[in-house]
């Protein structure tokens, strides 16, 4: 094998690796608990946000009683919130393509994790406060509305209420802090609000193709128009701190997010901090600058909660005070300029054929035909270096003493020819940020989470239960790869089409079944586009064939 030759293979498996190592794939959702999980019992209390007043009952606090859960439920999902803290405890989706066991609303997915009243989401705290309060308040509840819960806790200094109202757009709350100063002098606040996440062991992944147990939980920080992301065991290597241009934060799955989103009107000193709070629990603080609160007045920080699955169309409607924040950048994709507009072409599809699978194999077709001409060039350049071969391996034979002389002969001979060295590789270089978008964007699009395809695939988003349509592209892969030219080194060629398929069918064991369609379905196009090149190879006569 020639030394170029040698570097091109070496390339390509070094992009293999660093694409595997910054885009790891991610499991299949879990099958969450149908019931709300379990206090345990003795769990140890989250730390505090820094600066924040220390646990236990301040004088005058409006004493602790025994828990009191509060659902409000809208047409798409129900949320549970809880008395102790004023936090959610429970998200339970309603829509049919989250249900458990179909018919059943009290099926839908649970999308909180964590189980303990001090790990709940929606916490809130006071850094550098004057006044004294619980880490974890007991609240009075009172229900105004029927889509509205109030939680209240006083003491002698401030009152804190917390008001949840359900909004008109799918999968969000508002969430309004208010502090009273009961007092005669100013009171300093600086409020902070935590969300959690939280690792279950039993679902840890330990290696680089057994993630389909994994499911990490990451912590999002959307700062300086840029998400910050961690999960558990990265966190407790190192902790996360942003505190400029800081818009909010949330608790991430693949799927499925609770972010908290601050109005404008917030204080625009903000920071977030994301940080491990157990060995299996994180969290995540969004912290405001400190306010004074005037003598018998009052201070509201306002909040939209979104806690659903990350369609983009329901993340586009988060507006707080009409503002755009961007949350549509919680849904973790590569090139994202391009996965938006295929996610679009992916519904406009599954408009026509009505089931997800179908949609994707007609987005593979379509994506192939934008790509058609680039890769044309691409197997018309194989061609010529195919022709090549003979005469490259007489001047490797005539100059193999000579490495300098080899070089000149070599480029004057493709010249000759009309061959450019690189022709084969420009032409998919282009075309490699389309085919990573359509990759990241089939593998992180909720609307693939439960949806069949052939009869025996309930999950899309789930690996193939039967390895059909990996083993099948394996085959696919292999013969299209045996029909390509041979280029210059037959013996590589030979290598390649056994080593390339059984990497990438191993990989696909264990890939999302949504992926596996889509390879399947391009390596089969692309055998048609190879027949095609061969065709015209023919009849010119082993001419270059002009596409």
């Amino acid at each position: 094998m020639d030394k170029r030759l040698g570097l091109a293979l070496a390339i390509s498996i070094g992009i293999l690796f660093v694409w595997w190592k910054i885009f790891p794939p991610q499991p299949p959702q879990q099958q969450h608990q149908a019931n709300p999980p379990a206090e345990t019992a003795g769990a140890p209390s989250a730390p505090a946000a820094a600066g924040s007043v220390a646990a236990g009952t301040a004088p005058g606090t409006t004493p602790a009683g025994p828990e009191e859960r509060v659902t409000l439920e809208s047409a798409d999902a129900r949320y549970v919130f809880s008395s102790d803290g004023g936090t959610l405890r429970e998200v339970r989706l309603k829509d049919p393509q989250f249900l458990e066991r179909k018919g059943d609303p009290e099926s839908g997915v649970q999308i909180i994790h964590t189980s303990t009243p001090e790990t709940a989401p929606l916490r809130v705290s006071f850094v550098k406060a004057d006044f004294k309060l619980p880490e974890l308040p007991a609240f009075s509840v009172s229900r105004p509305s029927a889509d509205t819960v109030v939680f209240r806790s006083e003491t002698d200094a401030v009152v804190l209420e917390k008001r949840f109202k359900l909004l008109p757009n799918r999968f969000q709350v508002q969430m309004d802090v208010t502090l009273e100063n009961k007092t005669a002098k100013p009171l300093n606040e600086a409020v902070a609000v935590h969300v959690f996440g939280h690792q279950d062991p039993s679902k840890k992944g330990g290696g680089f193709l057994s993630y389909a147990s994994a499911n990490p939980t990451e912590m999002v920080c959307f700062a300086d128009d840029k998400s910050e992301r961690a999960d558990v065991d990265a966190l407790h290597k190192e902790a996360r701190e942003k505190d400029v241009r800081v818009g909010w934060i949330a608790a991430d799955e693949k799927f499925f997010t609770v972010a908290v989103v601050p109005y404008p009107d917030n204080p625009p000193e903000r920071k977030c901090t994301l940080r491990p709070v157990s060995e299996h629990d994180a969290e995540g603080i969004l912290s405001f600058a400190t306010r004074a609160v005037a003598p018998s007045g009052k201070l509201t920080h306002s909040f939209v909660v979104f806690a659903g699955p990350k369609y983009r169309t329901d993340l586009e409607q988060v507006r707080p005070g009409g503002v755009d924040v961007t949350l549509t950048k919680d849904i973790n994709v590569t090139f994202a300029f391009l996965s938006a507009p295929m996610l679009k072409l992916l519904k406009f599809f599954h408009g026509f054929a009505n089931n997800w699978g179908l949609a994707i194999i007609l987005l593979t077709i379509f994506v192939k035909l934008v790509t058609f001409y680039p890769t044309q060039r691409t197997m018309l350049s194989a061609k010529k270096m195919q022709r090549l071969g003979p005469k490259l391996a007489a001047l490797r034979k005539k100059f193999e003493n000579d490495k300098s002389r080899l070089g000149v002969e070599t480029m004057n001979l493709y010249k000759a020819n009309g061959v450019s060295p690189f022709g084969g590789c420009l032409p998919s270089l282009i075309q490699m940020p389309i085919w990573i978008a359509l990759f990241s964007t089939l593998n992180y699009a909720v609307e693939l989470h439960r949806a069949p395809f052939l009869g025996y695939i309930h999950d899309l988003s789930a690996k193939d239960p039967y390895y059909i349509t990996p083993l099948l592209m394996g085959g696919v892969m292999t013969l299209q790869m045996r029909m390509s030219p041979a280029g210059t080194d037959p013996q590589q060629q030979k290598m390649m089409s056994v080593m390339m398929p059984i990497m990438f069918t191993a990989f696909s064991l264990f890939l999302p079944a949504g992926l596996a369609i889509y390879t399947l379905t391009s390596y089969l196009l692309g055998i048609l586009q190879q027949l095609l090149v061969n065709y015209l190879d023919r009849r010119h006569g082993g001419a270059s064939a002009k596409v």
